[in-house]
């Protein structure tokens, strides 16, 4: 669906620059702020002239005494209906709803007012210009025959038809459905889709123009350009922006902060240009991070919750979203100061170089702050960070926003180059089906990772109750890291479910412990997190100091198919497969000898041929089995990796080989030294129930401008009850909120214009 978009310039209390306020309506030009201003008249469709019986002055194929030749003016624009294309100014030309016969015009709901001077066709209590949101006459992109093309939808092929139709014989049926209507419904049904629900009660209203409230429809945005930096932002309405000085600046290099400052928000955002020769993304964010953790001031550590996911941006760059660190301060400080002081780290310069910064401290005094950026590398030789910066504790609480607002401004949604504009989608979604989720630990056994072993079981409570709220359908499965041909070899790729004793630091009570088999080779319930917890601990089989996490991974997936309904040991048929490692080794089988040069795989940076060497050679058959090319699809998996990272501060092992993997199927990379691992985990659990969603987005949106509707209801976003966004999976979390099979959803949002459809 393309919307358009017009604007009024807003002032806003900021220290600098008028915010343009986007107003979606559908029908007027623009977009992003470069439409034509609307001040509620509409200029007349053509010059007065005289009414001629018989003749056609306006083009819309009604007569002129039809339309009267008295000066009859329906919208009251002083162009009478005879010279007016659309006569009662509803967004459809009069041609469109006059039916078959002009001379005679429709008259759906037989009011005596025909369509075309009817603002609601079918009386259903829902305004044409509501229901044919483009004024284009047809419903969505549903299709009346095989191959149709539609403006301002996607092609299909010449035996196909819209979502949920079927080309039979050349023709798509159904006619209309729910699912290919783009949010529209038909100006001349009640009950479009003879569903048994009523037009005025569905949930399509949310892609209405936004109400005087701002409650209803549309979610209205603030937006924010720069030449200099070749941004065009969109931000919530509420942000304080305003671009600072940098001295003697180099050519591309600009940045501006925009400020949440409310109790439940305290985000402190910002974007930079910053002119570059690089033009690896995967180099330069290693740097950036590298620059943050080591000169970061009044720091006592900075720790990487997540390396963030290589991907490509709406307009076709290279970036890596997500990116998230931890900064714990010597002293307690605030987010206005960490802020500015992490943009002069970013750029590389002293802090005396930066002026006109805001002072005005906001949030809480605190020790920990979370940092959380992308890395976006233009053509043009300049890489774009966006981010922003929240004290910690507010970020996990889920009662706050905080934590959705600071991850909107770094999953590169709200982005885009100066001369992109923005346009409206409306996706509708009947929820058939649940969120479902097989996931697969595989966890080094070693006495290094002991600590981290018995972190993860003490977050297990948390990740488990996540899942729950997410209404994720999920099984856990736990496999160790051991040797192929050794001597615990039956353990190789085998899930565990047996209970074992431990001691209050996590020592078996019984040390023969540590070489059982694990009992039965079975997938956990969310009802089993004890169990969980008891496995994690003691997994399958003794490694031995050899650690195989990528032939375990590999062999737990293969061992565990083809996929079943209902066997408790088999991958179910419809699950989203995940894996998620946990170790502070090198894979045993990514050796020196096959991949490296010496102590190569010590450095934080390898060479992009010899990371495709990794994926597409070493571990090829793995790769292949992962993206679904093998086995009929049913290995298709993401990994995520909690390892050793670039300057990590335990001496683990960079994890190349898992890395590499991860980044190409889209996972998570998170430090194994974390003192706590509850945020990685909670980003882990949260990309799980992203991808495992049914409700995907058509096109990646400006997350910041979703609005949900589940039937009647509007919900909000919120991490406690309500909907939340998964920028790794472009779809739709239901937190807390009972959804029945066949419940009708829609979201509404602004985009981009330069993407491209979601395959």
């Amino acid at each position: 669906m393309r919307g358009i978009v017009s604007v009024v310039c807003v002032v806003i209390l900021s220290f600098g620059g008028c915010a343009e306020d986007s107003f979606s309506t559908y029908k007027d030009g623009g977009g992003g702020g470069d439409g034509p201003a609307s001040d509620g008249f509409s200029w007349p469709d053509s010059t007065s002239s005289t009414c001629t019986p018989g003749s056609d002055t306006d083009g819309d194929a009604i007569p002129d005494e039809v339309e009267g030749c008295k000066g009859e003016d329906e919208d009251g624009d002083k162009s009478p209906n005879f010279t007016d294309t659309d006569s009662d100014d509803d967004g459809i030309d009069d041609k469109i709803e006059a039916g078959a016969d002009p001379k005679k015009p429709v008259d759906t709901d037989g009011d005596g007012k025909p369509d075309y001077l009817d603002t609601d066709s079918d009386n259903d209590g829902v305004d044409d210009d509501k229901e044919d949101l483009n004024g284009d006459g047809k419903l969505g992109c549903c299709r009346t025959t095989c191959g149709e093309e539609i403006k301002g939808c996607a092609s299909v092929a010449k035996d196909a038809c819209g979502p949920s139709q079927k080309c039979v014989s050349g023709k798509c049926d159904p006619a209309v459905h729910y699912l290919c209507s783009n949010g529209e419904t038909d100006t001349k049904q009640k009950d479009t889709f003879g569903d048994g629900v009523q037009d005025d009660k569905r949930a399509t209203f949310i892609c209405h123009s936004a109400s005087e409230t701002g409650t209803q429809g549309l979610k209205k945005l603030q937006w924010r350009k720069s030449t200099t930096g070749d941004w065009h932002l969109a931000l919530e309405i509420a942000a304080v922006y305003g671009e600072f000085t940098i001295a003697a600046a180099k050519a591309k290099e600009a940045g501006a902060v925009f400020d949440l400052t409310a109790s439940t928000q305290a985000v402190g955002g910002f974007v930079l240009s910053i002119p570059t020769s690089e033009t690896d993304v995967n180099k330069l964010t290693i740097d950036l991070i590298a620059a943050v953790k080591q000169g970061l001031p009044g720091t006592s550590a900075v720790t990487q919750i997540s390396g963030g996911a290589k991907t490509t941006s709406h307009d076709k760059f290279p970036t890596v979203l997500g990116i998230q660190l931890e900064a714990s301060m010597s002293s307690a400080s605030n987010v206005l100061a960490v802020r500015n002081s992490l943009l002069a780290v970013l750029l590389g310069r002293p802090a005396k170089d930066l002026s006109t910064l805001p002072t005005t401290v906001f949030g809480p005094a605190a020790s920990t702050f979370s940092l959380r950026f992308q890395a976006l590398l233009r053509t043009d030789g300049r890489v774009m960070v966006m981010g922003a910066v929240a004290e910690g504790a507010m970020v996990k609480d889920p009662t706050k926003d905080t934590g959705f607002l600071q991850d909107d401004l770094s999953n590169g949604t709200g982005l885009a180059q100066a001369k992109d504009k923005d346009t409206v989608e409306c996706d509708p979604f009947l929820i058939d089906s649940t969120s479902v989720a097989d996931i697969i630990w595989v966890v080094d056994e070693s006495g290094s990772m002991t600590d981290n072993r018995v972190d993860v079981a003490n977050n297990a409570k948390d990740f488990f109750s996540r899942a729950v709220k997410s209404g994720l359908d999920f099984r856990m499965a736990v496999t160790n890291v051991v040797e192929p041909g050794g001597s615990y070899k039956a353990a190789l790729g085998k899930f565990c479910s047996k209970q074992y004793q431990f001691t209050a630091t996590g020592d078996l009570v019984n040390p023969s412990d540590i070489y059982d088999l694990g009992g039965t080779d079975r997938f956990l319930l969310p009802n089993e997190q004890l169990l969980f917890e008891s496995c994690v601990l003691n997994p399958p089989g003794y490694e031995g100091g050899s650690e195989y996490g990528l032939r375990n991974a590999l062999d737990a997936v293969k061992n565990h198919l083809p996929r079943a309904a209902n066997d408790p040991s088999k991958i179910r048929t419809g699950a989203r497969l995940v894996i998620i490692v946990a170790t502070d080794e090198l894979p045993e089988s990514l050796t020196v000898k096959d991949i490296f040069g010496m102590f190569e795989y010590q450095l934080c940076n390898v060479s992009a041929a010899k990371k495709k060497q990794i994926t597409d050679v070493f571990y090829k058959a793995d790769m292949e089995l992962y993206l679904g090319k093998t086995l009929n699809g049913e290995g298709a998996a993401i990994m995520h990796v909690i390892g050793g990272v670039c300057k990590n501060s335990c001496s683990a092992d960079i994890a190349h080989g898992y890395t590499e993997i991860a980044d190409a199927l889209g996972g998570i990379t998170a430090d194994v030294c974390q003192k706590n691992l509850g945020a990685s985990l909670q980003l882990i659990i949260d990309s799980i129930s992203g991808a495992a969603s049914p409700a995907v987005l058509e096109y990646v949106p400006i997350s910041a401008s979703l609005a949900v509707a589940v039937g009647q209801a509007v919900i909000k976003r919120s991490r406690t009850q309500g909907f939340d966004y998964s920028a790794s999976s472009n779809s739709l979390i239901f937190i807390n909120t009972p959804i029945t099979k066949g419940t009708q959803v829609a979201a509404s949002y602004r985009r981009w214009v330069e993407q491209s459809i979601i395959e």
